[in-house]
Formats: structure tokens, C-alpha cells, sequence
């Protein structure tokens, strides 16, 4: 079956383009010195997890238990503060793997008693994390099993790479003369992984969007056209107002995250479209040329991780052909 036969709209990727991708950025950790935790936030699907242990990766992150709970990886790091009511899955999904949990707060490492956990620390993003070395060390020591540091760089550029290095730095000297050793330091992203030499006393990386590349990736250069594993196929349904036509894609298919720093909602494929609005199930694009009822075009989200969880499956395959499709198994594990 043609990938461009799918009943619209629908994911689609590219296995060839998905497989090198996890090679090079494995190849990549390695050339660092450091190793590759990947986030599977991204992809929530077995199969593409397991394609990337197979590949070298030493586990997986996830950001919510559910995800562990349905995702493969013998070595599971959950980035986000778990409250206690979330301890008694985490209990029962410890009988069978090892965990590792991030913490910002000396109330959180007290419900953890017997979990690895790592400090998490604010690099200049201001999401989570401890925001001075004083604090690293207060949250460190309600912590059973102090286990290192964790942070995320985000879209942090150079000038904010170095920064954070200093500020780990610091962190990591206060943990030290408090007597905690930090065995792991772990950072990354996807669009900062290519900095990490920057802050050299990390230890693994976590990136996600790398498996698929999106147009938020496109954009910052973080990848060419040709890297982008995943997209969304479409259908023009209406160009009844002059200058645009609408697509059978919106917000329920698409992430309503718009493209890094460029504010439109994805790329079209050898078109010079342009799509600024959304409904629910209208893609608002403008157009310069002609454009037919019927016709089926080719989008790069702009998010890849968000519009995944829109879906239930994702077809997969290559040269332009269907070989077969995943279930997206961690769709709405958000608990």
C-alpha cells in the first residue's frame, strides 16, 4: 500500500529516516562521552523504544509513571516530581526494573524512601528545579538514596550552556562538601544535545524529538528536511475562500504548540504554504498557486511529542509505502 492511499489524516514515518536517526545520536552520546537515556515522551510507543535500547541507549525516561508502566527499558528514569500517591505504582513497577526519580523539593524526597533519586536543578529555564546550591543540598539530604543531579538545558543557546555549567559546577562542589557523591549527572535535550561538551561533567542525556525531528527543530537547525522521521498526511477539503484552503487537520491531530520561534503550525512538504489558525478539525492554510479538492499533502508537525499523543496508531514504513503501523501505547498516560 502507498503511504499517500492512507485514509486522511494520518502519522506516517519513515523507517529509514527514524533508524538513523537513533544510530547518529547514539553515535553521537559516544563521540561525547556520555550516554543516551532517551525520552520517550516523544514517540510513546514499545516499538520505537526498544529500537533505541537495542541501539545502545542505557534506559528510558519517562515523564509520568504510566508511560513506565506501559514502555519497555530495564532502567527507567521518571523526570518529574511524583507526589506520594503515586508511590504505590511506583512500588509495584520497582519489583520488576530499576528506578531512578527526579526531585526538586525536600517534601517529594521524603515520600521517595528506597528509590534512586536524582536533585533536579534550575539551569535559567525557571520550570523546575533547585535554584541554588544551598538548596541542592538541603533537598539532597531528605533524599534515602542521593543518586546525582539532573537538569534540563531546554532551548538554552551557547551563552546559556556556559551559565549552567557554572552553576552545576557549584552545585556539584556543595553536594561534594556535604559528602554526597554524585554518580550521575544527568542533562540534555534535543535541541541542546549538540552543546553538551559544554557542561562536560554530564554523564547521559535525555534527549526525545530527535527519533522524528519536527519543525520547531527545522527551524532552530537543529536538522534538515530530510531528517524529519515523522509527518502528517492531509487532504484539502475546501478552497472556497480565495488565497487559502483548509486541510482535514487541526488542533485534534496537530499539536496546538506552534513552531519554535516562527508561531505557524507546521511544514509543508514542497509547498509554499503557510498554516497560522486551527479548529478542532480545520487547518487554515494560506496559499500562493492553486490548490484542488481532494488532493492529499504532507505536513512536518511542529511538535512532534504533542501531536503523537493525539493519535492511537502510527503507520510506518518506507520508500513512500505502508509496511505496517504501531499502536501508540502510552497515548494519555498522563498519571
Amino acid at each position: 500500500m502507498e503511504a499517500l492511499d492512507l485514509d486522511t489524516p494520518a502519522l506516517y514515518v519513515d523507517l529509514d529516516v527514524l533508524e538513523r536517526n537513533i544510530a547518529l545520536m547514539q553515535q553521537q552520546c559516544r563521540a561525547w562521552g556520555v550516554e543516551l537515556r532517551p525520552h520517550v515522551k516523544t514517540h510513546k510507543t514499545p516499538e520505537i523504544a526498544r529500537m533505541q535500547l537495542d541501539a545502545g541507549a542505557i534506559g528510558i525516561t519517562v515523564a509520568k509513571v504510566g508511560e513506565a508502566e506501559v514502555l519497555p527499558g530495564d532502567d527507567v528514569l521518571i523526570a518529574y516530581p511524583l507526589l506520594k500517591e503515586k508511590v504505590p505504582r511506583l512500588r509495584a513497577l520497582a519489583k520488576t526494573r530499576a528506578l531512578k526519580v527526579a526531585v526538586d523539593s525536600v517534601d517529594v524526597a521524603r515520600n521517595l524512601e528506597g528509590f534512586d533519586t536524582l536533585v533536579e536543578i534550575d539551569v535559567g529555564v525557571g520550570r523546575c528545579g533547585a535554584q541554588s546550591p544551598e538548596q541542592a543540598v538541603e533537598i539532597a539530604q531528605a533524599c534515602s538514596d542521593f543518586q546525582g543531579i539532573f537538569y534540563w538545558p531546554s532551548w538554552l543557546d551557547e551563552a546559556g550552556f556556559r551559565a549552567a555549567c557554572v552553576k552545576i559546577d557549584a552545585v556539584l562542589a556543595a553536594l561534594a562538601a556535604a559528602g554526597f557523591e554524585s554518580k550521575i549527572v544527568s542533562g540534555g535535550s534535543t535541541p541542546g544535545a549538540a552543546k553538551t561538551p559544554l557542561i562536560p561533567r554530564t554523564t547521559e542525556i535525555r534527549p526525545g524529538t530527535y527519533v522524528f525531528y519536527d519543525a520547531s527543530s527545522l527551524a532552530a537547525k537543529c536538522c534538515a528536511l530530510a531528517d524529519c522521521a515523522l509527518r502528517v498526511l492531509t487532504t484539502v477539503v475546501s478552497t472556497a475562500v480565495p488565497g487559502q484552503c483548509v486541510i482535514d487537520a487541526g488542533s485534534k491531530t496537530f499539536s496546538s504548540d506552534p513552531t519554535f520561534g516562527v508561531g505557524t503550525f507546521g511544514h509543508f512538504i514542497g509547498r509554499p504554504w503557510t498554516m497560522r489558525k486551527m479548529n478542532e478539525e480545520h487547518g487554515y492554510v494560506e496559499i500562493d498557486g492553486p490548490a484542488r479538492v481532494g488532493e492529499k499533502v504532507w505536513v512536518v508537525p511542529s511538535h512532534c511529542c504533542a501531536t503523537v499523543n493525539l493519535h492511537d496508531e502510527i503507520s510506518y514504513g518506507r520508500r513512500g509505502r505502508v509496511e505496517g503501523s504501531w499502536k501508540v501505547a502510552a497515548r494519555g498516560k498522563v498519571r
